[in-house]
C-alpha cells in the first residue's frame, strides 16, 4: 500500500486480507514486497526517504536527516501476524523494485536506487545529474545475526541498523542511472538491472560480487557502506539496437530474458548468458512491468507473459480524458513471441505474479466449527443478549433472509436503545458454493460480507 506505507498479507485458500502491518520510518513503498527463499523474511525498502519517527526536518538538512529505511518483516502463520524483525537505515536516496536471490544467492537480496545525489527539489533534472545510482546488495543471513549479537540502535521501539556504525553485510553496485527495477535470474547466478534513462541492460554475476567482497575490491564508500567496483562485479553489458527505456525483466523455462522497453514501447528476448538479442515485439504502448508465467521462481512456465502498459492512447474507446491503459498476453512458448490479446484495465497496471492455477487450494465452504463461540447452525438457535449496555446477535444469514431472535415477533429486525454497544455475529447457513451474503448498516459505514458456512462479526460503537 503506497499510499499509506503498509504491507498486508491475503489467505489464498479464501483470498482475503488476515492482516495489515503499518512500516514505520518509511514513505510510499514501490518495492513490490519480495519474499526470502523460505518466507524467512519479507523486505520492503520505501520509495522516498523521511527523518527517522517522522520527525520534521528542513531539506536543507535532507542530507544528515532524512534516511532511506528498509523493513525486515516476519510472518507468523499460526498466529497469521506480521512482524518488524529490524529495520536498516540506508542512505538517504530513493528505492525502487528490488528482488531475493535464489540457489547460491539465497542469501542474499538486491534493491535499486535513485536520486544518490540527495536532490530535493526540480528532481527529475537534479536527480540524474550522475551517470550511475547504485543496486544495495546485501546478506540478510549477516543483518540477522548482527541482531541478535545486538549491533543495532533502538529507534523508536524498532532495531535499527545503521551502515556506518554496523559494518558488514550490505555493499553498493554502480548501476546505469535511474534503474526501476532488478531482477534475479531462476538459477539465482546473475542479477540484472537496467538505467531507466540509459539504452543498456547490466547482467552482473553474484559470484563475482562474492569474490570481489572476500578480496575487498573496493572503490571507496557511500555513507558508510562499501562500493563495490562496478569491473569486478559486471558479467556484460546489453544494448538491443534501437532499444530505449529497459525496465523490468522477466524469464523462461530455457533462461531467456525478456524486458520491457518503456520508450521504445516494445518486449525484447535475450540470452542473458550471451547477451544475444532473440527477439522483439511491439506492444501498445509504453510498458512498465511484465509478468511471465511463474517468471520470478526457479522454474519458470515459459508459455506466458503479460506486458503491463502504462498508456493506451487509441487502442479502446475514449471514455474521458483518463483512457483504459493495456495488458496484452504475449505466447513465448515458441522461438518468436506474439501477442494474442489485448485487454482494457485501470490506469497504470503495476506488476503482478502468474502461477500455475492448480496451486491455489480454494475453500468453496467454510466447515462447521462446532466449538466457534458465535456461531450458529440452526435457525431456533438464532438470539440476542443484553448484558447491561451492551448487546450481541447471534444471528443466521440465509437466502432472501436474516433471523436475529427465532423466538422474536419479528425475528430479523434488531431493536437496542440508542448509547447501545451492539455486536451482530451473522452465520451463512447457506452450505453450497458461491452464495455470498452480506451485511451493512446504512449511515455507519460498516458493511461485511459472509462466505458460505462462514461466521462473521460487526460491530456497531
Amino acid at each position: 500500500d503506497v499510499a499509506n506505507s503498509r504491507a498486508a498479507v491475503m489467505d489464498l485458500k479464501t483470498f482475503t486480507v488476515k492482516d495489515i502491518i503499518e512500516v514505520p520510518n518509511t514513505s510510499g513503498p514501490h518495492c513490490a514486497a519480495f519474499v526470502t527463499e523460505n518466507t524467512e523474511y519479507l523486505f520492503l525498502p520505501t520509495r522516498f526517504s523521511v527523518p527517522l519517527g517522522h520527525q520534521y526536518a528542513s531539506l536543507d538538512e535532507y542530507s544528515e536527516k532524512y534516511r532511506g529505511v528498509m523493513s525486515a518483516v516476519t510472518f507468523n502463520e499460526k498466529a497469521q501476524k506480521l512482524h518488524i524483525a529490524y529495520q536498516v537505515a540506508l542512505p538517504p536516496w530513493s528505492y525502487d523494485l528490488s528482488d531475493a536471490g535464489k540457489k547460491i544467492s539465497k542469501d542474499w537480496a538486491v534493491l535499486t536506487t535513485y536520486n544518490t545525489e540527495e536532490a530535493t527539489t526540480n528532481l527529475e533534472i537534479n536527480a540524474s545529474q550522475e551517470d550511475r545510482d547504485f543496486i544495495v546488495l546485501f546478506n540478510w543471513k549477516e543483518l540477522e545475526n548482527m541482531v541478535k549479537e545486538g549491533k543495532y540502535d533502538n529507534v523508536g521501539g524498532q532495531k535499527m541498523i545503521f551502515p556506518e556504525k554496523h559494518k558488514g553485510g550490505i555493499y553498493l553496485v554502480p548501476v546505469a542511472k535511474s534503474p526501476h527495477g532488478v531482477d534475479v535470474t531462476p538459477d539465482g547466478k546473475y542479477f540484472i538491472a537496467s538505467g531507466k534513462l540509459a539504452p543498456l541492460l547490466t547482467v552482473f554475476s553474484f559470484e563475482k560480487a562474492f569474490q570481489a567482497i572476500e578480496k575487498k575490491e573496493f572503490a571507496g564508500e557511500r555513507n558508510g557502506i562499501p562500493i563495490l567496483k562496478y569491473e569486478s562485479v559486471m558479467e556484460r553489458e546489453v544494448n538491443p539496437e534501437n532499444a530505449l527505456g529497459p525496465l523490468h525483466t522477466q524469464f523462461d523455462d530455457k533462461g531467456m530474458a525478456y524486458t520491457t522497453m518503456f520508450i521504445s514501447s516494445e518486449v525484447v528476448k535475450w540470452n542473458p548468458e550471451t547477451g544475444e538479442v532473440l527477439d522483439r515485439v511491439p506492444v501498445q504502448y509504453s510498458p512498465g512491468h511484465a509478468v511471465a508465467a511463474e517468471g520470478d521462481t526457479v522454474s519458470p512456465d515459459g508459455k506466458y507473459l503479460v506486458s503491463l502498459n502504462k498508456l493506451a492512447k487509441d487502442s479502446y474507446l475514449s471514455v474521458g480524458p483518463s483512457h483504459p491503459e493495456s495488458m496484452q498476453l504475449i505466447d513465448i512458448s515458441g522461438e518468436k513471441m506474439k501477442v494474442i490479446q489485448s485487454s482494457p484495465v485501470d490506469p497504470e497496471p503495476h506488476y503482478g505474479q502468474m502461477i500455475k492455477a492448480d496451486k491455489i487450494k480454494t475453500v468453496e465452504v467454510y466447515p462447521k466449527d462446532e466449538n466457534h463461540p458465535n456461531a450458529v447452525y440452526n435457525q431456533k438457535d438464532a438470539r440476542i443478549v443484553r448484558k447491561g449496555n451492551e448487546v450481541h446477535v447471534y444471528g443466521i444469514a440465509m437466502r432472501s433472509k436474516f433471523i436475529f431472535d427465532a423466538n422474536a415477533k419479528r425475528p430479523d429486525v434488531i431493536e437496542v436503545n440508542e448509547g447501545d454497544k451492539v455486536v451482530v455475529h451473522l452465520t451463512n447457513l447457506d452450505f453450497d458454493e458461491d452464495i455470498t451474503h452480506g451485511f451493512a448498516i446504512n449511515q455507519y459505514n460498516l458493511n461485511m460480507e459472509i462466505q458460505p458456512g462462514q461466521t462473521n462479526t460487526i460491530e456497531l460503537p
